[in-house]
């Protein structure tokens, strides 16, 4: 005991390293102590080190020697450890969640105050208990609840604590005997027969009863003890609806006049007033874009003093965004709106035609949504009024309840929980009434002494809902609970200090319990059996989530809010809109309406935007990302409200859209702050308009317009504000740029409602002749131009001489600088704002050509290539292609959009070795190709190929030109500028090809059309650069492209061609054994410095990345050409076997994988990419194994000589060639065989993806693998013997559910009709195979026999070598009985089992060991 003291101090001494700690911890486990040994050390401990020590030791002792002892020895060993407990347990110990149980193993003397224990230590011992209760109860330790049950019942604290502490730990146990996958806490493999467990389980059921009302009695107890009156609420925080936008003098301290103003927004309340007047319509731009008509609404807002109504709604409102809002929506609080209002009208001057002849008023929707505003406004201020100083809810504080009550509380819901959440016990035979009744109680416990038993119960109630079935049992007592809910919300409305110290983690319970009621199923239900008001309710919450000024509070709040819009969006699809005023959708639009508007008001406040003195505290944002976030919370959330109220929303918004636009017109950029934040709500709600055509369409074709004027006016004066040297500072620049950016993101949802405009009005000029409206087509041509405008303005002038130069010096061998090299170095000719606005412009461009084609009628035959803006655009576009400079900058970020096509594959991998300036121009080829190539018609194909052709004649005129003058300069493919022309030019062919994949036939083939000529010199290019990656990689993306989307009109030849050269290519040795290779093979060069090996082998790394990316971007390629039909791709099957069997897959399966290391390498970052990079064999692993899946299920027919899974081909002559019988044969044992190979990795994510490519077999209907004759008489068994091995071994155990799928499909079948005829057959035939050549030394690992057969020395000095390898050996020869045999045998036949599958092969594993560690 001495010596073990001192090892044990050293061990966990804080000076003692880690190989001398791995030295202590062998001569540790070396010990083999009996349990007479262990409970003498246990008694005598001296420090907690040696007391759990003992405890782990008498550990292994049960678990290995248990069954052997007599029943004596087994009483003797209980008793001693109930004995220790109860003498030791409590005095100077913590407790199952007491804190200094880790201060006993940090500190020099742990658990040496008194005799307690530590609460490490007793919780070892505990587990001890618990081990021997699930090997010896009910049927030799009978009276182990009876113990349990005097223990609690005692009126020694330690004792009643030891008690429930006891009976938590058992009931872990017990639950975790359910015959299913991952139940119970307890991770431990308990070595015992599945029918013991089985038993144990069915005799624990008939306990649960009695427990249940144990703990249940115990918790009603303690908290009727601990109960107070209610809470004083004399003095509430302040309502969020005295200051809210909804407010009126009735409710809020300081009454509004607005309601006494008379502004034309009381008549006019959604409408852009400026539009009633004379329209200057787009279309008749001059060059200087910014003439317009004195008359027009652009001119009065230029030049207020000629002609602005100085009356207008801008001046009668102020400039407070916020006090907008208010006073807008305090006009809905009176009188309902009539419709007898007169709109100023202003005849038509200059060019341009009025809208409507006869105009309405712009935006009146319905009647309706002005009604229920009103309606809302006045109910949500007297509820709310009304509600103030009442609390009818009791709550228990938790100020009574003493440190060792609150212990047993916790470990008694523990306990609970863990029995409610069983599977195994049925609610409809065993009432959880009483149970959930006590939870519920418990759930209010929010203050900080017990906040962790209401964390605790309300995990317990989340778990209980989302059990299938369960609200269905028990909806009374869940009823109750949504009842509860809302008076907790109330409560923690109406306390003094809110809810600012309630704990996080208790708050993010709550709501995710509110998240689970909050739906019009449980609040309808709780109205009709309580009587709470669904509207009391939601205003109640709103209140509660206005309280919040932290962003994560308000984050955890508003997931509440949006899961209940869903539900609500959900429940709307199906009815028109507006929504019918009878709808019951109706009763909580006024709450949601109420939160809706107080929620931006609090946002608009933090943007600066609101001079209202008494307006409630915004929120706490801590940095940018927080904005962003919050940004698009906002937004969002009115945009889901917006889809279920949309009439309400628009007329909410539209008078502060219109304020703001007029105020930025004016240049007053200090009143316009918030412009961006009205435009991004605006942009989340014109999506319901686009779906709701017919409401709206009056009010959306103005809006397009005056969203169209306006956005033509800032796109000019951010242009005249960077190119005038006198402009204001940085932050009005700034302000400019992003109004014109936040203008043309809200232009492009309603870029879809223009092409259903455009559509209805060549409707109705077909229908009436007379009928000139052409509105649609002049917003397209619009918008058009100021795209192509905002483009040409911003893209750097100076790099349109470049390409003329570049190509000059290229061609005549010498090498010019001056443009940078290969994707040089970014400049600073662009700034961020720029970026960001050419990214928009070509957006804009790429989202008109992509989601509006002119109708056929259109007069003049108008098409978008036949506008100048798209002319101009692509001859600035021609000019500046190939110029070499990264303008964008190397670190703007890409930006995805309608105009990149490229939808295959992912967006990460697609954008690899293409820079933001790649990004720009690839993009805005593309929609410029869309608009030429996909209103491509039938007949007009010459037209269209004519002006594709020019399109693209600056990309491919330099591929062409290069490959003829190369001939005559030597070195000339070397050349930067040679490199990068054909990297730009084979990165914008390749978008524009991927873009069409979804295009029509003829359109495809006009895109053939245009690039036939250019195929055959990129294959030349590939094979010149073949040593360069970066050129190799941009055609083999464009070899995906064509494959991908033009496979028909290239046709199968050419794509077998691709395939034969990839396949020739990497068929080389030395590239695969170099791409695959570990670093470390690769050898030491000699004479080098340290610094220089570094470097070497660093760049022998960036070559096997650069290999690997080739290598695994040509396997996908192939991988798609075998997916295409046709009879040649058939016939050239043994060319793609020779290849995937013969050179790729043997070297592949060789390599080591090589993860990257999370740590950081102490050595440096160059020494840490030599060691801890991927080498990229997992990538190509996956990739492989997915490219066999592909091979058996496209070409089941080549494979497979059953027909029973017929073919469309025509060609039935597969497999009637005896030559060709055999090459079938042998390609399908290859595919199996890598398959086979990959079961026998080790590498747990290898292994689970060969289990998802063999279930992924079987499911095709084209292939069914396991239902083939060939599988089932040659392979079958030896997969089958294969998966269990991997079970029986402990290699991948974590995939042992994944394997009994696999197995459970492999002996069953799919075909209803004869899978019990099949595995019967398996199971009296492969199964009983199996078990017939099992022995116990194919089973016992090495871990397993160690820890049987340790050292006899019982000096901490004499471990000596381990003996596994010795026993093991011994073991061969020694066989099963048969009587074991055949019970494994049966335990098998529970594999054809739907339901219990997965538990079959768990206990059939289990068994196993149990008997063959009973042999040894």
């Amino acid at each position: 005991m001495d010596a073990l003291e001192l090892l044990l101090a050293e061990f966990f001494g804080h000076g003692t390293s880690t190989d001398r700690k791995r030295i202590i911890e062998a001569q540790l486990e070396s010990q083999r102590m009996s349990l007479d040994d262990c409970r003498y050390l246990l008694t005598h401990a001296r420090s907690d080190y040696s007391a759990w020590f003992a405890a782990s030791q008498f550990q292994k002792r049960i678990q290995n020697e248990w069954t052997h002892l007599d029943s004596q020895q087994q009483v003797a060993n209980r008793t001693f450890l109930l004995q220790f407990l109860q003498q030791r347990f409590g005095s100077g110990a913590t407790g199952s969640n007491g804190s200094s149980g880790a201060m006993g193993i940090n500190g020099t003397s742990p658990g040496s105050t008194g005799p307690g224990l530590s609460s490490f230590v007793a919780n070892k011992v505990i587990q001890l208990i618990s081990d021997i209760a699930l090997l010896d109860w009910p049927d030799r330790y009978q009276e182990l609840f009876p113990d349990i049950h005097q223990l609690i019942q005692s009126s020694n604290k330690d004792h009643a604590l030891l008690g429930w502490t006891l009976l938590e730990a058992v009931i872990q146990e017990f639950v975790g005997t359910y015959p299913a996958p991952g139940v119970g806490k307890s991770q431990r493999v308990h070595l015992t027969l599945a029918q013991q467990r089985r038993h144990v389980w069915e005799n624990f059921k008939a306990q649960v009863p009695a427990l249940l009302s144990l703990i249940v009695q115990h918790l009603d107890t303690c908290y009727t003890k601990t109960l107070v009156a209610p809470l004083s609420t004399e003095a509430p925080a302040p309502s969020p609806v005295e200051h809210s936008i909804w407010g009126n003098g009735s409710v809020g301290r300081r009454p509004s006049i607005a309601a006494q103003s008379s502004s034309p927004l009381m008549f006019n309340n959604n409408n852009f007033s400026s539009f009633s007047g004379a329209r200057a319509v787009p279309g008749s731009m001059s060059n200087s874009f910014t003439s317009m008509n004195p008359g027009s609404f652009m001119a009065q807002s230029l030049f207020p003093g000629q002609g602005s109504d100085q009356n207008g709604a801008a001046h009668s409102y102020g400039k407070s965004p916020t006090t907008m809002l208010r006073k807008t929506l305090t006009n809905f609080l009176g009188p309902p709106t009539t419709n007898d209002h007169h709109p100023s009208q202003s005849p038509v001057s200059g060019s341009g035609f009025s809208l409507l002849q006869s105009r309405q008023r712009m935006g009146s929707i319905s009647s309706i949504g002005q009604t229920a505003i009103r309606r809302s406004s006045i109910n949500a201020a007297a509820y709310l009024e009304g509600r103030r100083n009442s609390v009818e809810a009791t709550f228990v504080t938790g100020n009574k309840m003493d440190s060792h009550t609150r212990k047993t509380c916790l470990l008694a819901l523990k306990a609970l929980t863990t029995l409610l959440s069983c599977p195994g016990l049925d609610p409809r035979q065993v009432s959880f009434s009483a149970s959930l009744t006590t939870v519920l109680k418990f759930s209010t416990l929010h203050q900080s002494k017990t906040v962790d038993l209401g964390i605790l119960a309300l995990s317990c109630l989340n778990g209980l809902v989302a059990r299938p079935g369960f609200l269905a049992s028990n909806q009374e007592v869940m009823t109750s609970a949504v009842r509860l809910m809302a008076d907790l919300i109330r409560y923690f409305n109406e306390v003094r200090d809110g809810i600012d110290d309630i704990d996080e983690s208790y708050l993010q319970m709550f709501m995710h319990f509110v998240t689970l009621f909050c739906t019009l199923v449980h609040l309808e239900r709780a109205e009709r059996e309580l009587g709470l008001s669904i509207s009391d309710f939601l205003f109640s919450f709103a209140r509660f989530t206005l309280e919040k000024i932290s962003v994560d509070y308000l984050k955890i709040c508003m997931d509440v809010w949006k899961s209940f819009l869903d539900i609500i969006i959900h429940s709307a699809a199906e009815i028109s809109r507006p929504i019918p005023a009878h709808n019951r959708l109706r009763r909580v639009q006024e709450p949601v309406l109420y939160f809706m508007s107080a929620l931006v008001e609090k946002f608009y406040k933090m943007k600066g935007a609101t001079r209202s003195e008494d307006a409630f505290s915004t929120f706490e944002v801590e940095d940018e990302d927080d904005l962003e976030e919050l940004t698009d919370l906002v937004e969002g959330f009115v945009g889901q409200v917006g889809e279920v109220f949309m009439e309400e929303v628009i007329e909410m918004l539209n008078p502060l859209l219109h304020q703001q636009l007029e105020q930025f017109s004016r240049r007053e950029f200090d009143d316009c702050k918030t412009l961006p934040l009205t435009l991004g709500i605006l942009s989340r709600v014109a999506y319901n308009l686009v779906q709701n055509f017919d409401i709206g369409r009056d009010y959306t074709s103005n809006l397009m317009i005056h969203l169209t004027r306006m956005t033509k006016l800032s796109v000019e004066f951010y242009l005249s504000t960077i190119g005038d040297a006198s402009s204001p500072g940085k932050d009005e620049l700034d302000l400019s740029g992003t109004i014109t950016l936040a203008l043309l993101n809200a232009l492009l949802p309603l870029i879809s409602w223009l092409q259903q405009f455009w559509k209805f009005e060549s409707e109705v000029r077909a229908q009436s002749p007379g009928a000139e409206t052409q509105i649609g087509k002049e917003i397209y041509q619009e918008l058009a131009q100021i795209a192509s405008h905002l483009f040409r303005s911003l893209l750097p002038s100076s790099i349109f001489n470049a390409p003329a130069n570049s190509l000059q010096s290229t061609f005549s061998g010498r090498d010019s600088n001056a443009l940078g090299t290969f994707l040089g170095p970014a400049t600073a000719a662009c700034s961020p704002m720029d970026r960001k606005l050419l990214v928009a412009s070509i957006k804009l461009l790429g989202t008109l050509t992509v989601q509006v084609r002119p109708p056929a009628d259109n007069a003049g035959g108008f098409s978008f290539w036949s506008l100048e803006s798209t002319q101009l655009v692509a001859t600035c576009l021609s000019q500046s292609v190939m110029a070499n400079s990264n303008f964008m900058g190397l670190e703007f970020p890409p930006q995805s959009g309608a105009t990149d096509g490229d939808t295959s594959g992912s967006e990460q991998e697609d954008r690899q070795g293409v820079t933001p300036t790649d990004d720009l121009y690839r993009n805005a080829y593309v929609a410029l190709c869309h608009g030429i190539i996909l209103d491509a018609k039938s007949g007009q194909e010459q037209g269209t190929l004519q002006a594709f052709g020019n399109l693209l004649a600056a990309v491919m005129y330099p591929l062409q030109k290069i490959l003829q003058d190369s001939r005559s300069a030597q070195g000339a493919f070397a050349n930067p500028e040679v490199k990068f022309s054909v990297h730009r030019a084979l990165v914008v062919l390749k978008a524009i090809v991927l873009s069409i994949s979804e295009a029509s036939a003829v359109s495809r083939t006009v895109a053939f059309e245009g690039l036939k000529s250019l195929l055959p010199l990129v294959q030349e290019y590939f094979e010149v650069y073949k040593d360069d990656h970066d050129v190799s990689m941009d055609v083999l993306r464009f070899f995906k492209a064509l494959v991908t989307s033009l496979f028909k009109q290239i046709g199968n030849g050419y794509c077998l061609g691709i395939a034969r050269v990839l396949m020739d290519r990497f068929s080389t040795p030395p590239v695969l054994d170099t791409a695959l290779m570990p670093i470390s093979q690769h050898g030491v060069t000699n004479g080098i410095s340290n610094q220089q090996h570094i470097q070497h082998q660093r760049s022998l790394v960036i070559h096997q990345q650069k290999l690997r990316e080739q290598v695994n971007e040509s396997l996908v390629i192939l991988r798609s050409i075998l997916k295409l039909p046709g009879k040649e791709i058939t016939q050239s099957l043994p060319e793609f076997c020779r290849f995937l069997f013969g050179e790729l897959g043997p070297k592949l399966m060789q390599a080591t994988i090589q993860r990257p290391t999370s740590s950081p390498n102490p050595n440096g970052p160059e020494e840490s990419l030599v060691d801890g990079s991927d080498n990229g064999a997992y990538d190509l692993m996956t990739l492989y194994f997915s490219t066999i899946q592909t091979l058996l299920t496209f070409h089941a027919r080549y494979f497979f000589a059953d027909t029973r899974v017929q073919s469309r081909s025509p060609s039935s002559d597969v497999g009637t060639n005896p030559g060709v019988t055999h090459d079938r044969l042998q390609a399908l044992q290859s595919c199996l065989e890598f398959l086979a190979r990959g079961l026998h990795r080790p590498e747990p994510d290898i292994v689970r993806k060969v289990i998802e490519v063999l279930e992924a077999l079987q499911d095709h209907p084209q292939c069914r693998l396991f239902d083939r004759t060939e599988f089932q008489q040659t392979f079958r068994f030896e997969f089958l013997q294969i998966v269990f091995r991997l079970a029986l071994n402990h290699t991948q155990d974590l995939l042992l559910e994944e394997m009994a799928g696999l197995v459970h499909r492999l002996v069953k079948g799919d075909h209803a009709s004869s899978s019990d005829e099949k595995f019967v057959v398996v199971w009296q035939t492969d199964l009983k195979r199996f078990v017939a050549g099992l022995e116990p030394s194919q089973v016992l690992t090495d871990l397993q026999i160690s820890q049987r057969t340790s050292p006899s020395s019982s000096s901490p000095g004499g471990c000596g070598g381990s003996p596994a390898g010795s026993v093991k050996g011994s073991l061969v020869g020694v066989a099963f009985p048969d009587s074991t045999k055949e019970a494994l045998w049966i335990d098998l036949a529970r594999l054809g089992d739907e339901g219990t599958y997965r538990e079959g092969l768990y206990d059939f594993v289990n068994d196993v060991q149990v008997y063959a560690q009973s042999l040894l």
